[in-house]
């Protein structure tokens, strides 16, 4: 086998997993993107918006919404009914795709229904619930990640399901580059090293030549990196996540759309504007970008809009 042949044989062999790989991720991986980017829009939004869409998704299985007159005659606004059959049963949210419902959280919220003499319960989170968290009652009913996103996901408008669908397809676009780049690497990888194996004699009769190549190699890092390419938007857009998560006094980072960011804060005194705009202006390409403010529950703040540059 001569050089040529190996290094075409590692390619080959390189493209063939590649194709597979990249199968997968549309066939099988792509759904999973989907349910994570609708799970994150479900995270964004306020636990009343939430339960009004379960509370929908739930009428299939017999629910009803509560009426106002069962409404005025408990006296109490403060928690989300349901009744199924006549009876109440309470229905409860726990919001952040990183939530994990464990098992003591339920176990105070099966208290919480005996205590109003409800039917049962249903707790739900775009997070997860612990394994052992569902062996509690038999009357708490606990919905999580993508279970929840299959209840609930066929209610959102269209004009969502288009935004969730761009972002799964842009996230399987840049895993499949990721695949093709790691296997093409790997099969040539390969390939060479076969190369080496065939043209083992050849190569020790000219050891100024061989020993040569890796000092080329090397020669000029500061010139590869200074040649690298600009990031492109999509990965400005990861990159001001992961940065304005760092910051002191914020929970969490997410793009609601294309063009509007929301930050979740938990101490506006120290993720200030300045902090945030900071980050923001290091980017080209989404340095004008909107940021939506969400300040703490139980802040008297309003949420507020801002932008850290014009266009």
């Amino acid at each position: 086998m001569s050089p040529v042949v190996a290094l075409l044989a590692g390619l080959v062999l390189a493209l063939i997993v590649a194709a597979g790989w990249i199968g997968w991720i549309w066939k099988v991986q792509l759904a999973r993107f989907d349910a994570a980017e609708g799970l994150a829009i479900l995270s964004g939004m306020r636990w009343r918006e939430l339960s009004n869409l379960v509370v929908d998704a739930l009428a299939a299985s017999g629910f009803e919404r509560e009426t106002s007159e069962q409404q005025s005659a408990r006296g109490t606004a403060g928690e989300v009914r349901i009744y199924r059959d006549g009876r109440p049963w309470i229905l409860v949210c726990r919001q952040g795709v990183n939530h994990v419902v464990t098992r003591a959280a339920v176990d105070e919220f099966a208290r919480s229904v005996r205590n109003v003499n409800a039917a049962g319960g249903v707790m739900v989170t775009p997070g997860r619930v612990d394994a052992d968290a569902r062996l509690i009652a038999s009357n708490i009913e606990l919905l999580d990640g993508v279970e929840l996103w299959k209840l609930v996901g066929p209610l959102l408008p269209a004009s969502v399901h288009h935004e969730i669908v761009s972002r799964a397809r842009a996230r399987a676009l840049r895993s499949s580059g990721t695949a093709l780049a790691v296997t093409v690497v790997t099969g040539l990888a390969l390939g060479f090293g076969l190369s080496r194996l065939v043209g083992g004699e050849d190569a020790t009769l000219a050891p100024p030549t061989a020993a040569a190549t890796p000092t080329r190699a090397v020669a000029h890092p500061a010139q590869a990196a200074a040649t690298q390419a600009p990031m492109s938007e999509d990965e400005e857009r990861e990159a001001i996540v992961r940065e304005i998560a760092t910051l002191p006094g914020v929970n969490r980072v997410l793009w609601s759309t294309h063009s509007t960011l929301q930050i979740y804060l938990t101490d506006p005194s120290r993720a200030n504007d300045d902090a945030l705009c900071g980050v923001m202006k290091r980017y080209d390409l989404l340095r004008a970008s909107r940021l939506q403010i969400q300040t703490p529950t139980d802040s008297a703040r309003p949420v507020r809009f801002m932008q850290c540059a014009v266009y």
